[in-house]
């Protein structure tokens, strides 16, 4: 009895060995492009300098897959940015700003509400409930263009 308790006791030690589990590290959005800062797909984005400035990282973001919209939060109710990007579909294509039912609404702190009409959002992967793309975006309210990165965002239903 001993000697089979013993052998269940290290058949036991083996199989939790084999199918235990390791919690994955969650890294910066920048640096993996996987989540944003509370764990939530990255959207980064550069205002203005060819897109080559500092990239500004979400608080929290997602797709909704019912509106067929991207929505992108960071900040408080003083410092707050935020992106609401309408398209016609998710599925990977580009989609020009000036085609109806393609818009963007951006705040920044300091403006309210920007509707634009000019460039593109560029949908390249809707794979596992996850969307990946990037966009170029005039905003008139900064007299610039906003250079939109999407990696890995969750799509909701």
């Amino acid at each position: 009895m001993k000697k089979y308790s013993l052998q269940l006791l290290f058949a036991f030690i083996a199989a939790s060995s084999l199918f235990s589990c390791t919690k994955d590290e969650i890294t910066n959005g920048i640096q993996s492009g996987t989540v944003g800062a509370n764990g939530l797909g990255a959207v980064t984005w550069v205002e203005g300098g060819g897109g080559a400035g500092t990239p500004i990282v979400c608080d929290s973001a997602y797709a909704s897959a019912q509106y067929k919209s991207i929505f992108v939060y960071k900040g408080a109710t003083t410092t707050r940015y935020f992106f609401e990007i309408n398209l016609t579909s998710l599925a990977p294509a580009i989609y020009s700003l000036s085609t109806s039912g393609n818009a963007v609404a951006y705040e920044r702190p300091g403006t309210s509400g920007n509707t634009t009409g000019a460039g593109s959002i560029t949908v390249i992967i809707n794979a596992n409930n996850k969307l990946s793309g990037t966009g170029i975006v005039s905003i008139p309210s900064i007299n610039d263009r906003v250079y939109i990165t999407i990696k890995d965002l969750p799509i909701r239903p």
